[in-house]
């Protein structure tokens, strides 16, 4: 059988002009954005170095706040380490004034030494005065333990300041204007061996030798581990004069 042999056309017709277009709108986009890519790069990179400098600057100026701020809280911490060392020295000072006033309770070794009067019965005046203690026996045994280093002081738990009187009021004795009865036990913190030396080299020991055999009056001495002085129970105040029904100022 003969017939017109087939053949095609590749380089005609519309599909292949097409294609051509196709493939030449893609190769021209793909250059176009290759530029617009080239231009970008050294705008960007541009945008990059400022961006990097605006955070350098952030982070230089963060770094001086911070060292702004610790050395502002270094500052603080000294104050308070000085004010806390201030306040630590005056806590002791005060503690030492409260002390020395009785205004504290006191604990410490010590010794304990208790007069006593006699357990005869007075029959005379004389005998009021010879078989029973006296303010001034009272007084002489506080001074001889001061003289020996005491620390603090106290008759019958109450205690001594420079302020204190120990007086003689009729019968009685008064110590910080409040009676006090025998046996007096007179309580002295410090070193006890040294408070025993000062009171058994005073004068007042050697009269006590001679008057417990004479007049049978009590005095005995002993050293405590742990004395304990109460504070003072009442401060003295001013009394102040007032007229006949006005007020007091």
């Amino acid at each position: 059988m003969s017939g017109r042999p087939w053949t095609t056309n590749r380089g005609s017709g519309p599909g292949f002009v097409v294609v051509l277009v196709l493939v030449g709108f893609i190769v021209t986009t793909g250059l176009v954005q290759e530029r617009l890519r080239e231009r970008q790069i050294p705008e960007r990179g541009e945008e990059l170095t400022r961006l990097i400098e605006a955070r350098r600057r952030d982070v230089r100026e963060l770094s001086e706040e911070a060292s702004s701020l610790s050395q502002r809280l270094t500052e603080i911490q000294q104050r308070e380490i000085r004010a806390s060392e201030r306040a630590g020295r005056l806590s002791r000072d005060l503690e030492r004034v409260r002390v020395a006033a009785g205004l504290a309770e006191l604990r410490g070794p010590g010794i304990v030494v208790e007069l006593a009067d006699s357990a005869r019965a007075p029959q005379s005046l004389a005998d009021e005065t010879d078989l029973r203690i006296q303010d001034v026996d009272l007084q002489l045994l506080a001074n001889a333990l001061w003289r020996s280093g005491a620390e603090a002081v106290a008759v019958n738990g109450h205690r001594l300041v420079a302020t204190t009187a120990i007086r003689k009021a009729g019968t009685q004795i008064l110590v910080n204007f409040r009676p006090v009865t025998s046996p007096y036990r007179v309580a002295a913190i410090g070193n006890p061996e040294a408070l025993a030396r000062g009171i058994e080299s005073s004068d007042l020991a050697e009269q006590f030798a001679v008057w417990e055999e004479v007049y049978g009056l009590g005095f005995t001495m002993h050293a405590q581990e742990a004395v304990v002085l109460p504070a003072l129970s009442e401060l003295g105040g001013f009394r102040w004069a007032t007229p006949v029904g006005g007020e007091e100022t």
